[in-house]
Protein backbone atom coordinates (compact mmCIF):
# COMPACT_ATOMS: atom_id res chain seq x y z
CA UNK A 1 0.00 0.00 0.00
CA UNK A 2 1.36 3.33 -0.85
CA UNK A 3 2.90 5.41 2.15
CA UNK A 4 2.52 8.75 0.85
CA UNK A 5 0.41 10.75 -2.13
CA UNK A 6 3.04 12.92 -4.79
CA UNK A 7 1.34 15.98 -6.00
CA UNK A 8 2.13 16.22 -9.56
CA UNK A 9 0.62 19.63 -11.06
CA UNK A 10 -2.96 20.31 -10.09
CA UNK A 11 -4.82 23.55 -9.35
CA UNK A 12 -5.12 22.18 -5.85
CA UNK A 13 -1.81 21.13 -3.21
CA UNK A 14 -3.37 18.87 -0.54
CA UNK A 15 -1.11 19.92 1.84
CA UNK A 16 -2.65 23.69 1.87
CA UNK A 17 -4.91 24.31 4.58
CA UNK A 18 -7.43 26.69 3.78
CA UNK A 19 -6.79 26.55 0.51
CA UNK A 20 -8.83 28.87 -1.84
CA UNK A 21 -8.92 29.60 -5.93
CA UNK A 22 -8.83 32.47 -7.73
CA UNK A 23 -10.62 33.75 -10.72
CA UNK A 24 -6.90 33.98 -12.29
CA UNK A 25 -6.88 30.00 -11.53
CA UNK A 26 -4.08 30.61 -8.48
CA UNK A 27 -4.15 29.10 -4.81
CA UNK A 28 -3.58 31.46 -1.82
CA UNK A 29 -3.31 29.59 1.59
CA UNK A 30 -2.84 30.44 5.37
CA UNK A 31 0.04 27.77 5.91
CA UNK A 32 1.31 25.32 3.65
CA UNK A 33 3.15 22.24 4.72
CA UNK A 34 5.08 19.00 2.51
CA UNK A 35 2.77 16.57 4.36
CA UNK A 36 0.23 16.93 7.00
CA UNK A 37 -2.01 19.69 6.05
CA UNK A 38 -5.98 19.80 6.43
CA UNK A 39 -7.59 18.62 3.54
CA UNK A 40 -11.25 18.04 2.97
CA UNK A 41 -14.20 17.84 0.74
CA UNK A 42 -17.83 19.68 1.30
CA UNK A 43 -21.15 18.25 0.11
CA UNK A 44 -23.80 20.33 -2.51
CA UNK A 45 -26.56 21.76 -0.88
CA UNK A 46 -28.93 20.88 -3.63
CA UNK A 47 -33.06 20.62 -3.70
CA UNK A 48 -32.54 16.69 -3.60
CA UNK A 49 -34.12 15.47 -0.50
CA UNK A 50 -31.14 13.49 -0.26
CA UNK A 51 -28.75 15.37 -0.90
CA UNK A 52 -26.98 15.06 2.46
CA UNK A 53 -28.21 11.35 2.99
CA UNK A 54 -25.73 9.27 5.61
CA UNK A 55 -23.73 12.69 6.72
CA UNK A 56 -23.90 10.80 9.86
CA UNK A 57 -21.44 8.36 8.52
CA UNK A 58 -18.95 10.40 7.40
CA UNK A 59 -16.65 10.24 10.22
CA UNK A 60 -16.48 6.55 9.46
CA UNK A 61 -14.80 7.53 6.30
CA UNK A 62 -12.72 10.11 7.75
CA UNK A 63 -11.32 7.77 10.35
CA UNK A 64 -10.31 5.37 7.36
CA UNK A 65 -8.63 7.89 5.53
CA UNK A 66 -6.72 8.75 8.29
CA UNK A 67 -5.49 5.44 8.98
CA UNK A 68 -5.20 4.23 6.14
CA UNK A 69 -3.27 7.16 3.89
CA UNK A 70 -1.01 10.83 4.68
CA UNK A 71 -4.18 12.40 4.33
CA UNK A 72 -4.79 14.79 7.06
CA UNK A 73 -8.52 14.59 6.31
CA UNK A 74 -11.01 17.00 8.67
CA UNK A 75 -13.12 14.89 10.92
CA UNK A 76 -16.17 16.72 10.35
CA UNK A 77 -18.15 16.71 7.33
CA UNK A 78 -18.66 20.41 5.66
CA UNK A 79 -21.66 21.49 2.99
CA UNK A 80 -21.43 24.27 0.43
CA UNK A 81 -23.83 25.89 -1.77
CA UNK A 82 -23.88 26.11 -5.31
CA UNK A 83 -24.86 29.70 -5.42
CA UNK A 84 -21.59 30.49 -3.44
CA UNK A 85 -18.62 30.40 -6.02
CA UNK A 86 -16.03 31.38 -2.61
CA UNK A 87 -17.62 28.38 -0.81
CA UNK A 88 -17.10 26.04 -3.76
CA UNK A 89 -13.53 27.26 -4.17
CA UNK A 90 -12.59 26.64 -0.74
CA UNK A 91 -12.81 22.99 -1.53
CA UNK A 92 -10.65 21.08 -3.94
CA UNK A 93 -13.07 18.02 -4.08
CA UNK A 94 -17.39 18.37 -4.26
CA UNK A 95 -19.63 15.21 -3.62
CA UNK A 96 -22.93 15.63 -4.66
CA UNK A 97 -25.60 13.11 -5.10
CA UNK A 98 -27.64 14.33 -8.11
CA UNK A 99 -26.74 17.64 -10.33
CA UNK A 100 -29.89 17.40 -12.49
CA UNK A 101 -32.47 19.81 -9.94
CA UNK A 102 -29.74 22.05 -10.15
CA UNK A 103 -30.65 25.05 -12.44
CA UNK A 104 -30.43 28.21 -11.24
CA UNK A 105 -28.46 30.85 -12.99
CA UNK A 106 -26.50 31.63 -10.09
CA UNK A 107 -25.66 28.37 -9.14
CA UNK A 108 -24.47 27.17 -12.38
CA UNK A 109 -21.97 29.86 -13.41
CA UNK A 110 -20.66 29.08 -10.23
CA UNK A 111 -20.03 25.36 -10.92
CA UNK A 112 -18.94 26.36 -14.42
CA UNK A 113 -16.86 29.05 -13.04
CA UNK A 114 -15.98 26.42 -10.02
CA UNK A 115 -14.76 23.71 -12.59
CA UNK A 116 -12.74 25.77 -14.68
CA UNK A 117 -10.61 26.99 -12.34
CA UNK A 118 -9.89 23.32 -11.23
CA UNK A 119 -12.02 22.22 -8.78
CA UNK A 120 -13.62 18.43 -8.61
CA UNK A 121 -17.48 16.98 -8.54
CA UNK A 122 -17.80 13.50 -7.60
CA UNK A 123 -21.69 12.80 -8.29
CA UNK A 124 -22.81 9.60 -7.01
CA UNK A 125 -26.24 9.04 -5.96
CA UNK A 126 -28.75 6.25 -3.91
CA UNK A 127 -28.67 3.02 -5.75
CA UNK A 128 -29.71 0.39 -3.42
CA UNK A 129 -33.17 -0.24 -6.03
CA UNK A 130 -32.18 1.41 -8.92
CA UNK A 131 -32.55 -0.57 -11.52
CA UNK A 132 -30.11 -0.95 -15.13
CA UNK A 133 -32.56 1.11 -16.93
CA UNK A 134 -32.59 3.93 -13.82
CA UNK A 135 -28.70 3.96 -13.85
CA UNK A 136 -28.67 4.18 -17.46
CA UNK A 137 -31.24 7.01 -17.37
CA UNK A 138 -29.61 8.62 -14.79
CA UNK A 139 -26.11 8.79 -16.39
CA UNK A 140 -27.40 10.18 -19.76
CA UNK A 141 -29.48 12.80 -18.19
CA UNK A 142 -26.30 13.81 -16.49
CA UNK A 143 -24.34 13.64 -19.55
CA UNK A 144 -26.77 16.08 -21.16
CA UNK A 145 -26.53 18.43 -18.01
CA UNK A 146 -22.29 18.59 -18.49
CA UNK A 147 -22.79 19.04 -21.95
CA UNK A 148 -25.31 22.40 -21.66
CA UNK A 149 -22.51 23.29 -18.36
CA UNK A 150 -19.54 22.60 -20.41
CA UNK A 151 -19.89 22.41 -23.75
CA UNK A 152 -17.63 20.77 -25.49
CA UNK A 153 -17.16 18.44 -23.15
CA UNK A 154 -17.19 14.54 -23.25
CA UNK A 155 -18.89 11.90 -20.93
CA UNK A 156 -17.41 8.47 -21.24
CA UNK A 157 -17.06 5.41 -19.31
CA UNK A 158 -13.67 4.15 -17.77
CA UNK A 159 -12.42 1.01 -18.68
CA UNK A 160 -11.79 -1.04 -15.85
CA UNK A 161 -8.02 -0.77 -16.20
CA UNK A 162 -8.25 2.79 -16.35
CA UNK A 163 -5.71 4.15 -13.01
CA UNK A 164 -8.57 5.48 -10.63
CA UNK A 165 -9.28 2.08 -9.95
CA UNK A 166 -5.69 1.52 -8.76
CA UNK A 167 -3.98 4.76 -8.38
CA UNK A 168 -4.12 4.53 -4.53
CA UNK A 169 -5.92 1.30 -3.54
CA UNK A 170 -6.66 -1.53 -5.84
CA UNK A 171 -10.80 -1.56 -6.14
CA UNK A 172 -12.54 -4.07 -8.47
CA UNK A 173 -16.15 -4.82 -9.78
CA UNK A 174 -16.56 -7.38 -6.91
CA UNK A 175 -15.58 -4.58 -4.42
CA UNK A 176 -18.01 -2.36 -5.58
CA UNK A 177 -20.92 -4.95 -5.74
CA UNK A 178 -21.20 -7.02 -3.10
CA UNK A 179 -23.96 -9.92 -2.02
CA UNK A 180 -25.68 -8.02 0.31
CA UNK A 181 -26.45 -5.57 -2.11
CA UNK A 182 -29.02 -8.56 -3.78
CA UNK A 183 -29.96 -8.47 -0.05
CA UNK A 184 -31.52 -5.30 -0.22
CA UNK A 185 -33.04 -5.84 -3.77
CA UNK A 186 -30.52 -4.07 -5.50
CA UNK A 187 -30.53 -5.06 -9.29
CA UNK A 188 -27.01 -5.43 -10.08
CA UNK A 189 -26.03 -2.89 -13.45
CA UNK A 190 -25.21 -4.32 -16.53
CA UNK A 191 -21.83 -2.71 -15.80
CA UNK A 192 -20.69 -1.42 -12.48
CA UNK A 193 -18.22 0.89 -13.18
CA UNK A 194 -17.71 5.11 -13.28
CA UNK A 195 -17.76 7.44 -15.96
CA UNK A 196 -15.26 10.40 -16.80
CA UNK A 197 -16.32 14.38 -17.51
CA UNK A 198 -13.72 15.36 -19.59
CA UNK A 199 -12.79 18.92 -20.74
CA UNK A 200 -10.31 18.56 -23.48
CA UNK A 201 -7.30 16.65 -21.26
CA UNK A 202 -8.93 17.04 -17.90
CA UNK A 203 -11.46 15.15 -15.81
CA UNK A 204 -13.32 17.37 -14.39
CA UNK A 205 -15.96 15.30 -12.85
CA UNK A 206 -17.13 11.15 -11.91
CA UNK A 207 -20.41 9.96 -12.54
CA UNK A 208 -20.98 6.73 -10.59
CA UNK A 209 -23.77 4.39 -10.04
CA UNK A 210 -22.52 2.52 -7.57
CA UNK A 211 -23.96 4.17 -4.45
CA UNK A 212 -20.36 4.35 -2.93
CA UNK A 213 -21.77 6.58 -0.08
CA UNK A 214 -24.17 4.11 1.21
CA UNK A 215 -21.77 1.39 1.00
CA UNK A 216 -20.88 1.81 5.23
CA UNK A 217 -23.96 2.31 6.52
CA UNK A 218 -25.89 -0.07 4.86
CA UNK A 219 -24.08 -2.54 3.08
CA UNK A 220 -21.24 -3.77 5.31
CA UNK A 221 -19.75 -6.52 2.50
CA UNK A 222 -18.91 -3.55 0.66
CA UNK A 223 -17.38 -1.07 3.20
CA UNK A 224 -13.86 -1.36 2.35
CA UNK A 225 -14.57 -1.32 -1.35
CA UNK A 226 -16.43 1.69 -1.22
CA UNK A 227 -14.22 3.58 1.19
CA UNK A 228 -11.23 2.72 -1.29
CA UNK A 229 -12.73 4.14 -4.60
CA UNK A 230 -13.68 7.30 -2.91
CA UNK A 231 -10.19 8.02 -1.50
CA UNK A 232 -9.15 6.74 -5.65
CA UNK A 233 -11.53 8.96 -6.80
CA UNK A 234 -9.87 12.00 -4.57
CA UNK A 235 -6.52 11.10 -5.03
CA UNK A 236 -6.65 10.71 -8.79
CA UNK A 237 -8.32 14.49 -8.97
CA UNK A 238 -5.59 15.58 -6.95
CA UNK A 239 -3.08 14.37 -8.69
CA UNK A 240 -3.74 12.78 -12.48
CA UNK A 241 -7.12 14.23 -13.52
CA UNK A 242 -4.78 17.43 -15.38
CA UNK A 243 -4.20 14.63 -18.42
CA UNK A 244 -5.83 11.71 -17.88
CA UNK A 245 -8.04 12.01 -20.86
CA UNK A 246 -4.60 12.35 -23.25
CA UNK A 247 -3.79 8.75 -22.01
CA UNK A 248 -6.32 7.36 -21.47
CA UNK A 249 -8.50 8.04 -25.08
Amino acid sequence: MNTGIKIIGCAFALAMSQATLHSDGTVSASSVATRGGRVGWARMITPDYQWNIHDNQDPKLARFIQRQTSLNIGPVWNSVSPEDLEGLCSYPFVYVKDLLRVSGPLALRNIQEYLRRGGFLCVDPCTAHMSSEDAQTFLHMHADWFARLIPGCVVRELPDNHPLYRCYFTVGVDDLFTPDMINLGAVKPSHIGMWGVFQGDRMIAVLSISGLECGWPQTPERVLGCMKMIVNIYVFAMTRAVDAASRHP
